[in-house]
């Protein structure tokens, strides 16, 4: 079979990673595991005669977060104090944490044809293996992560499509002859998230606002971003924590977020060998995102839907694609943000503290 080789190449990714974090997933405690899968197929409000099926078309992504920061202890150490967040109610979680994960993505053009068309992205499977390290800071969370993998045939892009397309019936495919070449790839990536509002009703958490930047680096993506996000609804658990919900809690999230892109290796084409690019890309690119999600216990399912701005000057116009995630969390139940912070040292347990500022508005 031509892609028999795959199953041990994933193993053998998988088992770099474990090795990069300097022991056996079990010598760390699982804080949560979580599945998500991106397809513009879940663009439920578009009707599903026109609804697109092109660009960035589907992804699937299998994480297992740990405690801890066994591998990378030195680096979370030089970046911050490994303070936790004096709101997290989630003492047992500490402020450090790993994910280790697996996924892939597809990538194709609005035009399906048997030869490759100038104005048109490249067909492109990615089959990746990541590993993130987050630490806490107070309200400031810094992340550090690493993602290697292969274009081409060993992504396995063609053969998932292709049976997909065929047990749902949609169109077959006829262009992954001229998709990208095998080739390996990797990004290296820093990001910084500040929780910057918040708002109680009752003591219990009913909205709060967070921003973020960060940057990637490498032959898979070399890119800076900036955005920031807000929630509101029910008994919001805090954002960092793993511990399970007491209760339940409906909510709404928005985001908006920019990005200065210098290379895409879907959109730029293979780094060697492989040709002059097939679509020019833009240098400025934007997303929003809006979205709904139910957590109870220690389950959450989350729906959001990204609409993208034109990645390349021959693109007609921006994409929307949509996520279905499922996470378990570890950990005790918690009551959804109704417990009062403890205090910092020097300041008495009597007088109220808020790590944020309360404010009715983001």
């Amino acid at each position: 079979m031509p892609y028999r080789v795959m199953p041990r190449a994933a193993a053998l990714a998988f088992s770099c990673m474990l090795l990069m974090l300097g022991a056996p997933a079990g010598a760390q405690q699982v804080r949560a595991l979580q599945l998500t899968s991106d397809n513009d197929a879940y663009n439920f409000w578009i009707p599903m005669a026109v609804r697109p099926d092109y660009e960035y078309s589907n992804g699937i992504r299998v994480a297992v977060e740990l405690d801890g920061s066994r591998g990378w202890t030195g680096l979370a150490g030089a970046a911050a104090p490994c303070v936790a967040d004096a709101d997290a109610a989630d003492a047992e979680a500490g402020c450090a944490s790993t994910t280790v994960e697996m996924g892939q993505r597809l990538y194709s053009p609005r035009l399906d044809t048997p030869e490759p068309m100038a104005g048109q992205r490249p067909y492109a499977g990615w089959l990746y293996a990541a590993v993130t390290g987050r630490v806490v800071d107070g309200v400031t969370r810094h992340t550090f992560g690493v993602e290697a993998g292969v274009t081409g045939k060993p992504s396995l892009g063609q053969p998932v499509m292709e049976a997909y397309h065929h047990v749902a019936g949609f169109w077959e495919p006829v262009g992954w002859s001229h998709q990208l070449a095998f080739e390996p790839a990797v990004a290296v990536r820093y990001g910084v998230e500040r929780r910057l509002a918040e708002w109680r009703v009752a003591g219990v958490r009913a909205l709060d606002l967070a921003g973020g930047a960060g940057a990637s680096a490498g032959t898979l993506r070399t890119s800076a971003h900036a955005g920031a996000q807000l929630r509101a609804g029910t008994r919001l658990a805090h954002p960092w924590s793993t511990r399970a919900l007491r209760g339940t809690s409906v909510y709404v999230l928005a985001e908006a977020r920019g990005e200065a892109v210098a290379h895409d290796l879907f959109l730029d084409g293979n780094t060697f060998g492989g040709g002059p690019p097939r679509v020019t890309r833009r240098p400025f690119v934007g997303q929003t995102r809006w979205g709904v999600g139910v957590a109870h216990g220690r389950v959450s399912v989350e729906y959001r839907a990204t609409a993208q701005t034109r990645a390349y000057d021959e693109e007609p116009g921006g994409h929307p694609y949509s996520t279905i995630e499922v996470t378990w969390r570890r950990g005790a139940p918690c009551c959804g943000g109704a417990p009062k912070p403890a205090a910092p040292s020097g300041v008495s347990s009597s007088t109220p503290y808020e790590p944020i500022q309360s404010t009715p508005e983001p």
